[in-house]
């Protein structure tokens, strides 16, 4: 049996390097020397992923094993988790280096003046640290406090994750917006977007490409509820939707989605058949196979669907026209994309005034000719008509 005098530190490293990746040689190589022992150990604790599974026996393991808690160098606590960790447990972690956690790890709001002491003098030796922030801005100071004296540190990285985004205005806002949030990741965990701008004649001939599609897109894996202006030139040129080709565009790219809410422009030149053939298009059931991570209707989350339609016109005659211009082929299409959404619970459609003289009849001849076109949903009793 070798002992550690036969093998020089300069041996046991370059043994070390070439078995990294392979821990059993290095467990090993352990019972031939003990210079390989803390190798063996060093390796499978040196980078920890703390998760709400094993967040209490990590805790229990570094305070029962002074040892193990020092070979950790790495401490990895991801946003989608409920793992906290302490400040005791921080200060038996000597050689912490990098962490990578969500923004309220340490659960500031219960952290005594003792407590904070401890995280300031403990937090002293890193060198790298990410965060993942979320809804929970008010951590910010804190971790503000606290990385003010990290003398070491050498890399910081802080993305937020927003659940909520709502922007209005001319669609030229947009671009600053797209710019800023699509490329950093900010909409990865969106749970709700409202999108209510406006597209004018100059914007619909502009060839300057458009922002909508790629930020309702960014967040479109985690979105659940989801608002949007179609426009006085709704987006079926900025976002088009109409062949398989756009299915990415299209219901199949919000898994999550259960609420989604739709309304035209308010002004007269609204045209509701435009609206609904939106509607129809972004429901479609793709012919083709659905890409990875996109979904068929029949495995859609949604159950709820708003439009709000503007009347704008100011005598009966004009608002009939508006309803019946509509090709019958319109609501054939809409009917069946809606038949195929098996979650859907409540569609509604919301007949607005845009002008105080618009015609007072004109909603009854609204509401009877959607419960006329829509007979199948009526008869499932999820149509509504309100005004």
């Amino acid at each position: 049996m070798a002992s550690k005098l036969d093998l020089p530190p300069e041996l046991v490293d370059k043994i070390v390097r070439e078995l990294r990746t392979d821990i059993p040689a290095l467990c090993t190589c352990a019972l031939i020397s003990r210079d390989f022992l803390p190798w063996s150990r060093l390796h499978p604790f040196s980078s920890v992923r703390l998760t709400g599974g094993n967040n209490d026996g990590f805790h229990a393991l570094i305070a029962s094993s002074p040892a193990v808690a020092s070979y950790v160098r790495r401490l990895d606590m991801p946003r989608t988790g409920s793992a906290l960790l302490p400040s005791e447990s921080m200060a038996r972690l000597p050689n912490l280096t990098e962490l990578s956690t969500h923004c309220d790890p340490f659960g500031f709001r219960h952290l005594s003046a003792g407590q904070h002491g401890i995280l300031s003098d403990t937090t002293r030796h890193l060198t790298s640290v990410e965060l993942s922030i979320d809804h929970r801005f008010w951590t910010l100071p804190e971790w503000a406090a606290l990385l003010n004296g990290c003398a070491a540190l050498t890399d910081l990285a802080a993305a937020p994750r927003l659940r909520t985004v709502r922007i209005s205005g001319n669609c030229k806002v947009l671009v600053p917006l797209g710019a800023w949030l699509v490329p950093s990741g900010f909409l990865a965990a969106l749970h709700t977007l409202a999108i209510d701008v406006i597209y004018t004649l100059n914007d619909a001939l502009n060839d300057a490409p458009d922002r909508l599609p790629p930020l309702v897109l960014a967040g479109a894996a985690s979105l659940q509820v989801l608002t949007l202006n179609l426009g006085d030139y709704p987006p079926l040129t900025a976002m088009p939707l109409s062949t398989p080709a756009d299915v990415p565009n299209s219901l199949a790219s919000f898994p999550l989605l259960h609420t989604l809410h739709l309304k035209d422009a308010p002004g007269p030149i609204a045209e509701f058949g435009t609206s609904l053939r939106w509607l129809a298009v972004f429901l479609h059931a793709p012919t083709a196979v659905p890409l990875t991570g996109h979904i068929t209707p029949a495995d859609s989350a949604l159950e709820s669907i708003s439009l709000a339609h503007s009347l704008g016109r100011r005598d009966i005659d004009d608002a009939v026209r508006d309803i019946d211009a509509v090709p019958p082929s319109i609501w054939r299409a809409l009917e069946a994309a809606l038949v195929a959404v098996p979650r859907l619970r409540a569609l509604t459609f919301r007949y607005e005034k845009y002008s105080v003289g618009s015609a007072s009849g004109a909603f009854a001849y609204f509401a009877g000719t959607v419960r006329e076109r829509l007979a199948g949903l009526e008869a499932r009793g999820v149509l509504r008509t309100v005004q």
